[in-house]
């Protein structure tokens, strides 16, 4: 009989633990959600600030009105304007840069005269126009030194810039490659042990139809696994470190709001675009907006 009564208590307690365990079980489950939402949202606030916004609006960019937006941002980027007072700054060739080169010294250039390497349609006769050439700008205290940028290497100080543009970039994760077809790396590879050995700011004005979700470093690794090619040579990727100022940071140079690349792609020429959410106060985002209608129209680098 004793017996009986302590089996039944046993039963019961270990009822009891098991409702209590279900139940805490649901309360975990349902909660669960709710802390990954709130986790989620702060994530969200820590990157983009969201709240903080009253207003927003959104807007396309061509590849080439995006290429003039960063290249007009970068002309009045704080750590750019310091340099140009009071520093050395090397800039490589490229698409992007020869927008940037033409904010930075005043100037127009031609589609090819400062651009090495480029991609273009498979089929197509358009070609950037090689009939000037133009060395990589050397900028000492914002005054254009005609040498080649070899011969300041060694003068170059912590703080003073090098820019170059990127091929791929994976922009929440900052990180970037260049496709090297060179077998000692070109301007790169004169460039970045410089810039790592002396901690020299280096400046990536790239696009966002760049954008990749994969992991830079993973597919620069992957590009140098042998192989053997078809039909041409395929260039290999060297990831590298640096500070990318994509359409997102050169609309902040203009007004106090959050940008966030939004979409991609497009038809009419607008293959290639990027969309931009960009939220902040009404007078901010107007602001921003103002800017971005200035360079709206854009021509093609090669028309």
């Amino acid at each position: 009989m004793k017996s009986d009564r302590i089996l039944n208590i046993i039963l019961a307690i270990a009822l009891l633990l098991l409702i209590v365990k279900i139940n805490r079980f649901d309360f975990l489950k349902s909660n669960d959600g709710i802390a990954r939402a709130v986790q989620l949202e702060r994530m969200a606030d820590k990157v983009y600030d969201l709240k903080s916004g009253t207003h927003q609006t959104w807007v396309s960019l061509t590849v080439a009105e995006s290429k003039r937006l960063i290249a007009k941002g970068l002309a009045i980027y704080p750590p750019v304007k310091e340099c140009m007072k009071n520093g050395k700054l090397i800039m490589a060739k490229g698409t992007t840069n020869t927008y940037v080169a033409e904010e930075l010294i005043h100037d127009s250039l031609t589609n090819g005269e400062y651009v090495l390497g480029y991609i273009s349609p498979a089929k197509t006769n358009k070609k950037v126009d090689r009939s000037k050439k133009r060395k990589e700008l050397v900028l000492i205290n914002g005054e254009v030194k005609d040498i080649p940028y070899k011969e300041i290497l060694s003068d170059l100080e912590e703080g003073d810039i090098v820019m170059k543009g990127a091929n791929i970039i994976n922009h929440s994760k900052g990180q970037a490659a260049i496709m090297i077809g060179h077998p000692t790396g070109g301007t790169i590879g004169d460039l970045y042990p410089i810039i790592q050995e002396k901690k020299l700011r280096y400046i990536i004005p790239v696009g966002l139809e760049k954008e990749s979700s994969q992991d830079i470093n993973v597919i620069g690794e992957y590009s140098k696994i042998e192989h053997e090619n078809i039909a041409k040579k395929t260039p290999w990727l060297w990831s590298v470190k640096g500070e990318l100022f994509t359409e997102i940071e050169a609309i902040k140079q203009f007004a106090d709001v959050e940008a966030i690349h939004y979409g991609s792609g497009g038809v009419g020429g607008a293959e290639g675009a990027v969309s931009i959410l960009i939220r902040g106060s009404e007078s901010e985002v107007n602001k921003a907006l103002e800017v971005i209608e200035s360079i709206q129209g854009e021509s093609p680098f090669i028309e």
